[in-house]
């Protein structure tokens, strides 16, 4: 751990957070979420939950959700869609067994059965098509945190509490890896409440939450700091989050993996026409996407890019897995289809043509299954991609789910829908913490 204490920073912190005012305001947006639990989701009727019902609680869970701003409050950055959110809400209401394995979660008091029953939902195969079992644990620590935010620590992902402990020096490191996911979401939560105050930081879940997130904290556990850009189109020093990640090696592709992606590139590519667009798609991919995707009309797959770039930038384009072509002139999207580990060479890609094309304004998409989420949000916001000429890379590549697309894909009237409601499934790394 840093010569300098956990606590050291807690006398400036104090100074800008105003305790009772946030009690006031968690007081009401909790009850404002279990109000929502309890007669929307829990609720007897067969009536699907709006979209417009739906947002109103998913701002209070995720900062990403939509309509929050960086003075909105929120319990945590989740790294879930919009409408992945939507989807969870309503089928945890129509699937009654699901949706009674959650609640089971929420009320129980005690802590040995409650790690119990987490564990039994994550046994469960539909709860893991629906981001309820993802392996940081962050929806049902989400959960946790809304049904009563004075208790439950909005430090939501396993991997930071693991780093947490790390820092505040705890015996309990070697457990916690040995332990269930359940076990894992409870235990760390009651353990890291008794070394916060061990180490002179007190309060309750939802302060020390924040201190933890703190900058100068943060940047003590989880090896970040700030730094200011140089450039700044409002004159002002823009400042931006650096992670130095360690380098993980890829792993060997299964053919089932291989054949995954496949489909998936010809989903993009399908949706895509159906939107209106012309598409591209790399000549050494076009055999294999065929065999799933084949075009309405054939003068939608393009066979030559339109766009008046030098040699090196086509050769670039040229090779990213899908692309959305408007009026045959322009890039409206690009999506990099990344089924490997490491999901490194998706990203370089998409930093390749910002690299050649400083100005272009194009909104660039990794699609990969969820379960490697992280390991995108990890892997653009290494150094090399936030130092960029036109600032950070992370603000303008997104990532959208296996499971997202083809739910997209399913979507009725795609042909009058317009490529704006991809916002409702893509999920930004930049993770402006609790």
């Amino acid at each position: 751990m840093s010569e300098v204490k956990f606590s050291s920073f807690l006398p400036e912190f104090d100074g800008i957070y105003d305790a009772e005012k946030k009690q006031k305001t968690w007081t009401a947006l909790s009850a404002q979420f279990r109000e929502f639990w309890s007669s929307r989701v829990m609720g007897a009727d067969n009536n699907p939950i709006s979209d417009e019902d739906c947002d109103k609680v998913i701002k209070i869970l995720d900062r990403s959700g939509k309509g929050n701003t960086k003075d909105s409050e929120a319990i945590a950055r989740a790294m879930v869609s919009q409408g992945a959110w939507r989807r969870l809400f309503n089928e945890l209401h129509k699937n009654r067994k699901l949706g009674g394995a959650v609640n089971k979660i929420l009320i129980e008091q005690d802590p040995k059965l409650k790690a119990r029953y987490i564990d039994e939902l994550y046994g469960m195969e539909e709860a893991q098509k629906i981001y309820l079992t993802g392996k940081s644990g962050n929806t049902i620590s989400v959960f946790l945190a809304a049904f009563d935010p004075f208790k439950y620590l909005s430090v939501i992902s396993l991997k930071d509490r693991r780093l947490l402990l790390e820092c505040l020096n705890s015996p309990y490191v070697t457990e916690f890896d040995a332990q269930s996911i359940g076990a894992k979401i409870i235990q760390s939560n009651s353990v890291l409440a008794n070394a916060f105050q061990e180490n002179g930081v007190n309060g309750d879940a939802r302060k020390i939450s924040e201190y933890c997130y703190y900058a100068p904290v943060k940047e003590l556990w989880r090896g970040e700091f700030s730094a200011p850009q140089e450039v700044s189109t409002s004159n002002q020093p823009k400042e931006f989050i650096v992670t130095v990640a360690s380098d993980d090696a890829d792993e060997r592709l299964d053919e089932g993996e291989v054949r995954e992606s496949i489909k998936i590139q010809g989903l993009l590519a399908k949706i895509g026409e159906q939107m209106g667009f012309d598409i591209w798609l790399p000549n050494p991919d076009r055999a294999r996407v065929a065999k799933v995707w084949q075009p309405k009309d054939p003068r939608a797959l393009l066979t030559i890019l339109p766009l008046s770039y030098d040699k090196a930038t086509q050769s670039t384009i040229g090779l990213i897995d899908v692309i959305w072509i408007k009026n045959k002139r322009s890039i409206a999207r690009a999506f990099e289809v990344e089924h490997t580990t490491s999901i490194y060479s998706g990203i370089l890609r998409m930093a390749d043509l910002v690299a050649l094309q400083p100005d272009i304004k194009i909104k660039m998409h990794i699609v990969a299954p969820s379960d490697r989420q992280e390991k995108f949000s990890t892997e653009i916001r290494r150094p090399v991609f936030s130092y960029m000429t036109n600032g950070r890379l992370s603000d303008m590549c997104t990532f959208i789910s296996y499971d997202d697309v083809k739910h997209i894909a399913e979507l009725e009237h795609l042909s009058y829908t317009k490529d704006g409601i991809l916002e409702n499934f893509e999920v930004s790394a930049e993770r402006a913490d609790e």
